[in-house]
Order: structure tokens, then C-alpha cells, then sequence
């Protein structure tokens, strides 16, 4: 209920209410968040959005950095990968129609809430806030894809999705808290639907054996495995980090298109072959 009334009161404040008909040239397909950053290996799940967007979905990704130095999130990474980095929710509207991955900063949609949130580098804890921030859907997507790092935080997802009125939801424990599927683990995936009451789950197993992940990396190895210039120095990171990004590209199209998984992941092994 406090979750709830904070999305609420949040959205109404901001004037996030504004419907918009998913048949209209200026809806977009899926709403993803990134507020956790990485820890430890690459954020992979920004190649999955490079991928959707090249394949004609309109994908708006929204976030937050600096709440902790040992993080690398998603903004540092913009430039390289492509990305344009929206000033306001009408910009980022504008950009995404016309068919750019885009992603917009939480301090250009809603400012006050970036001082909230980093609050929890002084308590040391989570607050409300770090889940609200990553189920606002600024520009009121049908479908939503957050990552969580705690079990059983998902319920608090469903209830913020039937708050929107989402028509599909897709939340799981991702890697290091960002929306990117680990290929070679299982994975629970938790599907909230629009006038749904009962939280669905999926599980997935694993698309690749158990696989090496590099410890040092920067921005231009994430270039390089795009643009299939990987030396032989790094291909043994190729099996995991290309799962990683067909796996999260394929559950996003589960939740836009309401596919199966099997169905949904040989659709993103072909963007990914032809990209």
C-alpha cells in the first residue's frame, strides 16, 4: 500500500498520468529500467535494447548513476553504444519515434526523486524509492521489464504494475539488479497482466553451459563483441556475453508480444545473426 501511494502520488505530481493509445504512432513498445548499476561485469542488456531498436521497437530505457563508486551504470556508456540521452520525457518521446534508442535520466522527469533516492548510500539500506523509481513508466509503455536483485521483491512489482494499469509486466532477478538474464543459470520470470490478480511465473533454464565472464573490461570489449571484432584473447567471454544478450532480448519480446520463450529466443538469434 505505501508503494502504491508513492507510485500514485509520484505520477500524478509529475504528470505521468497522460494515456496513450498503443495504436498511435507515438506509443512505444517497452519500458526499461536501470537504477541498480553493474558491479562486476558488463551491462549487456544495453546491447538487447540496441537490438530491439534496430529491429523496429520502440524502447525507451530511464535510470539513475552515482549512488555508489564501485558501480558502472548504464549513462557512462551511452556515447559509444549509440544511445541519446533524452532531456525530458518529450524529447525522449520524439527521439524513440524516430528510431533511436534513447534513454532518460531520472533527474529530467522526475528531479526531487534523485536526492530520495541516493538517500541509501547514507542509510546503508533500501528505501520505497528504489523500487518505485524503476516502475514509474514515464512515457506509459504496455509493456514493462524491470530486474531485482532481491527475492520476492516481484510481488511489490505486480502490485505497482496493477497500480499502472500495465497491461504486461515482466520482472526477474537479474544480474547484479539490472534487467540482463544470466544464459547460464535458471531463471524465474514473473509475468504481471492487466486486471490479473495472481502473479504468473516462468521458468527458464539456461541457453549456454556454464561459461567464463571477464573480471577487466571496458566499453570498447562491448563494442567489439557488436561488432564481431572480439579478439582470440577475449572469445572465451563470446558464448557468455552473446547469451546474455539474445536471452534478455528475448524475454523483452516476451512480455511485447506475448510470446513463448522457445519462440521469442530464436526470433532474437536472428536480429542477432543479421544485425
Amino acid at each position: 500500500d505505501e508503494l502504491i501511494g508513492f507510485i500514485k502520488g509520484i505520477r500524478r505530481f509529475y504528470q505521468l498520468n497522460d494515456s496513450h493509445d498503443s495504436a498511435s504512432k507515438n506509443s512505444i513498445d517497452l519500458d526499461i529500467s536501470a537504477y541498480a548499476g553493474k558491479w562486476r561485469y558488463p551491462p549487456y542488456f544495453l546491447l538487447s535494447i540496441k537490438l530491439l531498436v534496430q529491429n523496429g521497437y520502440k524502447v525507451l530505457l530511464h535510470g539513475d548513476s552515482g549512488q555508489f563508486n564501485n558501480r558502472q551504470y548504464a549513462d557512462a556508456f551511452l556515447h559509444e553504444l549509440g544511445f541519446y540521452q533524452a532531456t525530458s520525457i518529450n524529447d525522449a518521446r520524439a527521439y524513440i519515434v524516430g528510431g533511436k534508442a534513447v534513454y532518460l535520466p531520472l533527474i529530467e522527469f522526475a528531479p526531487d526523486l534523485k536526492n530520495i533516492l541516493h538517500l541509501k548510500s547514507e542509510l546503508g539500506v533500501r528505501t520505497v524509492f528504489n523500487t518505485a523509481v524503476k516502475v514509474l513508466n514515464p512515457l506509459n509503455a504496455p509493456a514493462t521489464m524491470q530486474g531485482i536483485f532481491h527475492k520476492g521483491v516481484e510481488n511489490l512489482h505486480h502490485a505497482a504494475a496493477q497500480a499502472n494499469q500495465t497491461k504486461t509486466n515482466l520482472v526477474f532477478k537479474g544480474e547484479g539488479g539490472e534487467p540482463e538474464i544470466r544464459p547460464d543459470a535458471f531463471t524465474r520470470l514473473f509475468f504481471s497482466q492487466h486486471k490479473q490478480a495472481e502473479l504468473r511465473e516462468l521458468k527458464i533454464y539456461s541457453t549456454c553451459e556454464r561459461a567464463i565472464r571477464p573480471q577487466n573490461w571496458t566499453i570498447n570489449d562491448i563494442v567489439d563483441l557488436w561488432d564481431n571484432k572480439l579478439d582470440a584473447a577475449e572469445t572465451a567471454h563470446k558464448l557468455y556475453a552473446e547469451n546474455a544478450v539474445i536471452s534478455t532480448a528475448a524475454v523483452a519480446l516476451m512480455a511485447i508480444e506475448q510470446l513463448g520463450f522457445n519462440d521469442a529466443l530464436e526470433k532474437a538469434k536472428v536480429f542477432w545473426d543479421e544485425r
